[in-house]
């Protein structure tokens, strides 16, 4: 398993430790190590970034795309005006596709997934329409923070319809998600945080609760190591007390 770590500044992407030199190229020279197409993840944000993402998939042959941007962090600061941090992460979508349509000349026969956690989601689904490579198979949203009508906008266009999506669903009494639904930036006000489910069922997306074995499985195949096991065992705890 290889990391390849992405730093985006206002959708241009570099990388952090050679800014100076040209990404994709550098990260062909990462490709050309695996003996046959890696998949790659790309995870949006990773390790270290406030994020339940460990580098650590079981699929050795698989290439992790570090993508880096705003950050957790940033997001809470922001608080409570959470506009600033959310339109950031739209402009952060030209990063993403950008990356992901490069991939199609340096590694055509690879199979893409993406992981995006918190304002990551907008980021990623903020890209769905820009992005023109079929090589970009699976997203896995978790606590996404994103309203249900621009998920709309996004599934509605050719790679929309051909994702594969599955949005892992936060427990209602999770505070972040909870402020993110009341003091975002909704496009309507019977909008909700799609964190909390989605309005518009489709075909190709696929409901999930974040504590559950099927979520962990989830982040396992897509080469996000969430600890998962965790988290449910503090969420059935939580339940036990609840019902006593």
């Amino acid at each position: 398993m290889t990391v390849f770590r992405v730093q985006s500044q206002a959708g241009e992407i570099y990388n952090p430790r050679y800014p100076r030199r040209d990404v994709m190229g550098l990260l062909a020279k990462k490709i050309e190590q695996f003996s046959s197409p890696p998949r790659v993840s790309i995870q949006l944000p990773a390790h270290h970034q406030s994020s339940p993402f460990a580098l650590h998939p079981p699929d050795h042959n698989t290439l992790v795309i570090d993508f880096r941007w705003l950050g957790y962090a940033a997001g809470l600061k922001a608080l409570p005006d959470l506009s600033v941090p959310y339109h950031k992460a739209g402009q952060e979508a030209d990063g993403l596709s950008f990356l992901i349509n490069s991939l199609r000349e340096y590694a055509p026969d690879c199979a893409v997934d993406v992981v995006a956690h918190r304002f990551g989601a907008r980021v990623a689904l903020a890209a769905i329409r820009k992005t023109k490579s079929k090589m970009w198979r699976n997203l896995l949203l978790s606590n996404a923070f994103e309203f249900s009508a621009q998920a709309l906008y996004a599934l509605d266009c050719p790679m929309g319809a051909h994702l594969r999506i599955h949005n892992l669903i936060a427990q209602k009494r999770r505070m972040l998600p909870y402020l993110f639904d009341k003091l975002g930036p909704k496009p309507g006000p019977a909008d909700q945080a799609i964190c909390f489910g989605y309005k518009f069922p489709h075909s190709n997306w696929v409901e999930v609760p974040e504590a559950s074995e099927m979520a962990e499985d989830l982040m396992l195949r897509m080469g996000a190591n969430i600890i998962a096991s965790r988290q449910r065992r503090i969420a059935l705890f939580t339940n036990l007390l609840a019902t006593k």
